[in-house]
């Protein structure tokens, strides 16, 4: 029997709860909107609740079963982890309690890499990451949002709602200067402060909550199915962004405290 990815998530963890979170109904869906592999293995192991670790060989081999090249340095990888936080790690806000982390880790402690998704139909710069990558799993699930559209505002409901905040390390584009100069406003380097995706308007959709060097407010919108940034999104992405940015905060209360662990390493 061929084993589909939602079963050896299932299988390579240590434990698994399966259940109806609402971000993934069933593998064929997740394949027809999911380009990506490492994303598809991230969204499932938050549909069923899988705890454990995936290391550099297992991660390949989910990407091998997913039929698509990554476009993540996947040979710089040593492991993703998905656990529970311990009690004393865990946060409360807006009345949702965060007790899930996950961690990815590479083989040093800074990776930098072209930038593989195109913008405004360029591929700007490089993205950065700083290892460990931890982050928050905000399980916020079934919520109406408020969207405020050309045409007026309006609720809708999204299902699955996940935010990843950042919490060490770090993700960050740095856009080329011939690009920025010449695109000004409408693109800019960016930290990331949370990334989030649900289900909506039949398809997985992802936002990146983001900061410039200078504090400035930034969100994109991520076609999963193409591989591009849509640089300010949908109305709906808008409205999720909003819905994330209380999560998105870190603790020090400081939205440019990943700019200041950024400068301090060798470029």
């Amino acid at each position: 029997m061929r084993l589909t990815p939602l079963m050896l998530v299932i299988l390579l963890a240590g434990t698994a709860a399966a259940g109806d979170y609402g971000l993934v109904p069933d593998d064929d869906y997740l394949h027809a909107q999911i380009k990506e592999p490492v994303f598809a293995l991230v969204f499932a192991l938050v549909e069923a609740d899988s705890l454990g670790t995936w290391t550099r060989a297992e991660v390949e081999s989910f990407a091998e079963s997913w039929g698509r090249t990554s476009d993540f340095p996947l040979d710089h990888l040593v492991a993703i982890r998905r656990e529970v936080a311990a009690p004393q790690h865990q946060v409360e806000r807006r009345g949702y309690v965060c007790n899930r982390t996950i961690t990815i880790e590479m083989d040093s402690t800074r990776l930098d890499m072209p930038m593989p998704y195109s913008i405004l139909g360029y591929h700007p710069g490089a993205l950065s990451f700083g290892s460990p990558l931890v982050l928050r799993e905000w399980r916020l699930g079934e919520v109406e949002l408020q969207v405020r559209g050309d045409d007026g505002s309006y609720r809708q409901t999204v299902t699955g709602l996940t935010i990843f905040q950042v919490v060490s390390g770090w993700a960050i584009l740095d856009v080329d200067r011939w690009l920025d100069k010449l695109l000004g406003r409408n693109l800019d380097d960016a930290s990331t402060l949370a990334f989030s995706t649900c289900r909506a308007d039949g398809r997985i959709m992802g936002v990146g909550t983001n900061v410039g060097r200078t504090g400035r407010s930034i969100y994109g919108e991520l076609d999963f199915r193409r591989g591009t940034v849509i640089n300010h999104g949908r109305p709906l992405a808008r409205a999720v962004s909003a819905a994330a940015r209380p999560f998105s905060l870190p603790d020090s209360g400081d939205r440019l405290e990943t700019w200041q662990d950024y400068g301090d390493t060798d470029h």
